[in-house]
């Protein structure tokens, strides 16, 4: 293990990490101005060990050079003897040294920076709180703590191709339609489209392009409608008002367009497009081609004449683009993938390639929390779809989740309910409340598989607290982007969740396809998450944290998934006077102190 004696030198007592385990956890993100001129920002830092009276911890750091565009994310370990004075509730740290510290940017660094932040972090602190050090390492070794991949699954969606404009429409399992009063349509209530049924002829209706597209059934094929039903217009402007909905409307200042493609799911899918037939340029240094006329990522390896295409973080191949599709783990791709130049426009694909400078430091970057305290006063309120909580067994434990909720509620015993709202637990006695901020979470809670519709909210993490506060962070994950085992983060478990449906409300479970996700780490962006535009001109599907179900846009998003960054996104902002802000700045994006919370229901209710 490589050892940085010049950081033991500088640091004779404490060590930078007085971290999230000092009494003001909520102030992480740190962030400075080195000597060198870079800026860096040290994360909510975790601890990883405390054996005998030697302490250990790890922390993500970013750091942008001077002139640099994006910054390189690394991790920097130290390891200290610890003085414990419980009477106070203190720790101390003696003799502090950085045992690692990993840059997979720049590697020639690594010893420069950590210098650097054991330098600046003299000036963060002269003691440790116990209780939070204890609640930090409660965290770490959860059996899913925030570092740890996930088991997520691989199967391939239904992957339809077009060359042309061409939407994709979901629907969440079999069509689930319920009448329209007055009329005698029927509405297909588990989808985010306006997708009807006339009784009169069994044929559908969506409104798509600015008109209306009919088939005899689902799977097409779509065309223009000639004479759809009058009564369509009642409905039209009856869900002008409706949140989230879908009318794939043609692009502002676009007259006469023509009719898309359409192709309608009740499966999970994805659609890739060309712009006409596929056009293919090299991609120099490798045997790979490289479709020029598409927004999705495809690619052709010449030695085995295989499609590849990545997907929601995922690759996926055939022998043509019509299928079938395998999955093809990262770690097992064409050695050319991992020699794209990386200012190639098809390098965006590195950070879904095993082994690669951009993979590792998405690794990093899907570890590194966000961090809020949150008023022990805050409070919230859990709406149940029939109104009363119904509970099915969450897989392989004891516990139990409330499904006819889009918040995730979940029962650890008769007695005891935890929810989250906006990255921050919940405790109750009863499913219904009162509802009071949780100072600590059942380490059960980080046992429940990704095989649960409610696993992202084991991403939300208790972190220490004061008479006043409690410190919350939540990872990457809990907007769904996960650490898979073969070293690059994906979008989604994978894991194909049933829905809520009773009476005319629809809850929805988190999805993993059809939207186009996908990971970029460049020169130009650092890691990013984001939403490609190949759904067509009319598609702006949904993205957020789940606790908002299925067609909640509880984070609004640019499309461009060049302009998105999940670290910029920020939940705890809604908390408004909840929030202990202190002009601090989390993820460099100061807290919006807003007055009101937004609080979304989120089922679709006919």
């Amino acid at each position: 293990m490589q050892r940085f004696p010049f950081v033991k030198k500088a640091m004779p007592a404490l060590f930078f990490l007085f971290f999230a385990i000092s009494a003001r956890a909520g102030d992480w993100p740190q962030s400075f101005t080195g000597s060198d001129g870079a800026s860096y920002t040290v994360y909510q830092p975790q601890v990883t060990g405390w054996a005998g009276n030697i302490f250990s911890a790890k922390a993500a750091v970013s750091v942008t050079p001077q002139g640099a565009a994006a910054p390189t994310f690394g991790t920097v370990e130290i390891s200290a003897p610890a003085l414990v004075d419980k009477p106070s509730g203190t720790v101390a740290l003696q003799q502090a040294s950085v045992t690692k510290a990993v840059f997979p940017g720049a590697p020639s660094q690594a010893s420069a920076y950590a210098a650097t932040v054991a330098a600046q972090a003299t000036q963060w602190g002269a003691s440790l709180s116990l209780s939070a050090i204890q609640a930090n390492l409660a965290v770490t070794t959860s059996e899913s703590g925030p570092s740890k991949t996930v088991p997520v699954a691989n199967t391939p969606p239904v992957i339809y191709y077009s060359q042309g404009t061409a939407v994709l429409v979901l629907v969440d399992g079999e069509p689930a339609l319920r009448e329209v009063p007055g009329s005698k349509l029927l509405r297909v209530i588990n989808t985010t489209s306006l997708l009807l049924m006339d009784k009169k002829n069994a044929a559908y209706y969506l409104r798509i392009n600015g008109q209306w597209a009919t088939a005899g059934a689902l799977g097409g094929p779509w065309s223009v409608a000639a004479n759809p039903p009058q009564s369509l217009a009642s409905v039209l402007a009856s869900v002008a008002s409706e949140k989230n909905l879908q009318l794939f409307d043609p692009p502002a200042g676009s007259s006469g367009s023509p009719m898309p493609a359409v192709y309608v799911s009740t499966q999970p899918a994805e659609l890739i497009t060309t712009q006409g037939a596929p056009q293919f340029a090299p991609v120099p240094s490798t045997q790979l081609l490289y479709v020029t006329n598409s927004a999705s990522s495809i690619f052709v390896d010449e030695a085995t004449q295989q499609y590849f295409v990545v997907i929601s973080g995922r690759w996926f191949r055939a022998a043509s683009l019509t299928g079938s599709w395998e999955f093809v783990p990262a770690d097992q791709l064409p050695a050319g993938f991992a020699k794209i130049p990386e200012t190639h426009p098809a390098g965006k694909v590195l950070a879904s390639v095993s082994g690669t400078t951009q993979s590792k430091e998405a690794g990093i970057s899907a570890t590194i929390p966000q961090t809020a305290q949150i008023s022990r006063q805050a409070t919230t309120s859990v709406n149940y779809a029939g109104g009363k909580a119904q509970f099915a067994p969450i897989e392989n434990t004891s516990m139990a989740y409330a499904k006819n909720t889009a918040t995730p509620v979940i029962q650890i015993s008769p007695d005891k309910y935890y929810a989250v709202e906006n990255g921050v637990w919940f405790v109750s006695p009863t499913p219904d409340g009162p509802w009071t901020v949780a100072e600590s979470v059942p380490p059960a809670i980080y046992s429940m598989p990704p095989s649960s519709p409610v696993y992202y909210a084991s991403n939300v993490y208790v972190y220490g607290s004061t008479p006043d506060y409690v410190t919350f962070g939540y990872t990457p994950a809990y907007f769904g982007s996960y650490l898979a085992p073969s070293g690059v983060v994906v979008f989604g478990t994978g894991f194909s969740y049933p829905p809520f449906i009773g009476g005319g409300v629809w809850i929805g479970p988190p999805l993993t396809f059809g939207f186009g996700a996908g990971f970029a780490c460049g020169l130009a962006t650092g890691f990013a998450f984001g939403l490609a535009v190949d759904h067509g001109w009319g598609c702006s599907p949904w993205w957020g944290p789940w606790h908002g179900g299925w067609g909640a846009a509880n984070v609004n998003i640019n499309r461009n998934w060049n302009n998105i960054n999940v670290n910029r996104q920020n939940v705890y902002n809604r908390w408004g006077n909840d929030i202990n802000v202190s002009n601090r700045q989390f993820n460099n994006n100061t807290i919006n102190n807003a007055k009101n919370r937004n609080w979304e229901n989120n089922v679709r209710n006919n």
